[in-house]
């Protein structure tokens, strides 16, 4: 039987689709020719794979470098060599650039970003206005889907707004600080309660009058109620509430409290610089002045209301990623991270001289009285306006200011010549 089947089935191939391949079927062409049909190329797609990220710059202003003798940079440079001990050795290079001004750091990333991309720096310390500029012009990155860290809700409100732009991220704020009143106790046992009976005290009050960011007196302005752009973020000021900010200046002009002397400060740190030197008992400056030195036989305070609120400003720095590259986007972003840790934040701050800028962070110091002081006023602070702002209305508020000081004008018709020349 085996013979016989083997026999009938002998014309009909077997086809075993695992023991026998393919071949191409010839076809006609129109010329008659036959043509094969062509093999597909099997030979797998190697897709390159990034170099690894074997270093990394960073550009910082001179405060901040790691190898100052101080107990923030010591600490700053122990917590770098542990994030490259973490990262198998990853080099990490610090440049030191000055804050601001020509060949600071805003000013070298706009450079090296039109003349040297090469140059460039992974991470850059950005103060919260150049951050803003350099945003702006393209010049840092977003770190929207690079990073979770600034929808943690351990943020201050300020500090959570400082590196916000339009809607995007593009730092992570790590250093804050914010105007307050630094006084000697000796000749004002405690803070009033409010401008009025701080003007009965006829103690003299230092500010940067000739500011022309004008920031004391915008926060007054806020503090009153004042709106400083409108709906269409159009900058804005309004009469009644800048009267009132004007005339707590004239009180205070009346009262030898403003001395016409205050037409020399331009600054902050000047006025820091006075107060230190025993020429006013009581100034308007930033709070990293104070934390910075923490003098002896001297106090703060929060800035006092008007009548509607408390309102201080505050700013502060913050790391922003300036690389293209998108695998070193993503190690400057672990670094940042991990430089906004609050572990390291609480005892960098404190040594440093700022408010951490989450209050986890400030939880650690050990200073109760100090911690308690500090929160309070980092919960009252609000963000700087912005540059196009502060631009707008700043040198407004100090002319109308000016005129108080030297009693050229009366409220009213001061806060009228800034509406007027804004509405200009």
């Amino acid at each position: 039987m085996l013979v016989l089947l083997m026999t009938a089935c002998e014309g009909i191939p077997i086809d075993i689709p695992w023991l026998t391949s393919e071949t191409p079927t010839p076809t006609q062409t129109a010329g008659g020719s036959s043509e094969a049909t062509p093999t597909p190329d099997l030979t797998p797609t190697v897709e390159s794979t990034p170099e690894p990220v074997t270093e990394l710059t960073l550009w910082v202003p001179p405060e901040m470098d790691p190898n100052l003798e101080t107990e923030a940079s010591q600490l700053f440079a122990t917590q770098l060599q542990l994030f490259s001990e973490l990262h198998d050795g990853l080099e990490i290079q610090v440049r030191v650039k000055a804050a601001s001004g020509t060949g600071g750091l805003l000013d070298a990333l706009t450079a090296a970003s039109a003349a040297a991309p090469d140059a460039l720096p992974d991470l850059i310390v950005m103060a919260r206005s150049d951050l803003e500029s350099a945003a702006l012009k393209g010049l840092i990155f977003s770190l929207d889907g690079l990073t979770t860290i600034p929808d943690d809700p351990d943020w201050y409100t300020f500090t959570g707004e400082m590196a916000l732009l339009q809607g995007s991220t593009f730092g992570l704020p790590f250093a804050a600080d914010s105007l307050v009143l630094v006084y000697r106790p000796e000749s004002m046992s405690t803070i009033p309660a409010s401008w009025e009976e701080l003007l009965e005290n006829d103690i003299p009050i230092a500010f940067a009058a000739e500011s022309d960011k004008a920031l004391f007196q915008l926060a007054l302005y806020q503090a009153e109620g004042g709106t400083i752009q409108d709906n269409q973020r159009r900058p804005v000021l309004e009469i009644d509430p800048l009267s009132e900010v004007f005339r707590m200046f004239q009180t205070g002009v009346n009262a030898g409290v403003f001395p016409a002397w205050l037409n020399q400060y331009q600054t902050p740190d000047q006025v820091w610089t006075a107060f230190m030197e025993g020429q006013t008992d009581l100034a308007v400056t930033w709070l990293s002045n104070y934390l910075h030195e923490l003098p002896e036989d001297t106090s703060f305070s929060p800035l006092l209301g008007m009548s509607v609120d408390v309102v201080s400003y505050g700013t502060g720095m913050s790391w922003a990623v300036a690389t293209s590259d998108e695998s070193r986007q993503q190690v400057a972003v672990e670094l940042a991270e991990y430089l906004v840790q609050p572990e390291y934040l609480a005892a960098w701050s404190i040594a440093a001289g700022y408010i951490p800028a989450r209050p986890t962070a400030l939880e650690g110091w050990q200073d109760h009285s100090l911690r308690i002081m500090v929160n309070q006023i980092a919960m009252s602070t609000y963000l700087v306006p912005t540059n196009d702002l502060i631009t707008t209305l700043g040198p407004l508020l100090r002319d109308g200011t000016r005129q108080m000081l030297q009693r050229i004008s009366d409220p009213t018709q001061a806060a009228q010549v800034a509406v007027e020349s804004l509405e200009e």
